[in-house]
């Protein structure tokens, strides 16, 4: 009990914080046949790198790593049971721990979290995996990082999931 406690006091805390940051910025990210595309609001200061791939990097200060890019996949469902192979440009030998359905800009997803290897560095790593459908085209976006960085960017995860709108 007390632990549910702690846990939904830190977590609100950790809520208040990324809603007193009111300036945004918009982030655009195409689908993977640059039909459609969606939106995330970012706080301002993070900085975005775009790779030639369409993968967008978001340097989020004392945050785990996290990219965002579309997917030619059918469904998120199918992008879930390749997940492992998705992200091995972020984290190798993904191995996922558990498999939560969650909603993004009104239709249902998934979060995937487990653990694997930093592909740069080979070090142990978490990772939450988030796959979405807008408009029936696949996203994903995979925080990651040593430890467990991806477990402690989850509220800044939570809000960027719930500003995103399609373009």
């Amino acid at each position: 009990m007390r632990n549910s406690l702690l846990t939904a006091i830190f977590a609100a805390i950790c809520c208040s914080a990324c809603a007193a940051e009111t300036t945004t910025t918009s982030l655009s990210v195409p689908s993977a046949d640059k039909k459609t595309a969606i939106t995330l609001q970012l706080s301002a200061g993070w900085k975005t790198y775009r790779s030639k791939d369409g993968t967008v990097s978001i340097d989020v200060p004392k945050c785990a790593n996290i990219q965002v890019w579309a997917l030619g996949n059918a469904s998120v469902d199918e992008a879930a049971k390749q997940v492992s192979d998705l992200i091995k440009g972020q984290v190798t030998h993904f191995k996922v721990t558990a498999s939560t359905a969650i909603t993004v800009a009104g239709t249902p997803g998934k979060r995937l979290t487990g653990t694997g290897e930093e592909a740069d560095d080979g070090d142990p790593s978490s990772a939450d995996v988030y796959l979405f459908s807008v408009e029936g085209k696949v996203f994903i976006i995979c925080a990651h990082g040593e430890g467990d960085s991806s477990v402690k960017s989850r509220a800044i995860l939570t809000a960027m999931l719930a500003s995103v709108k399609k373009s």
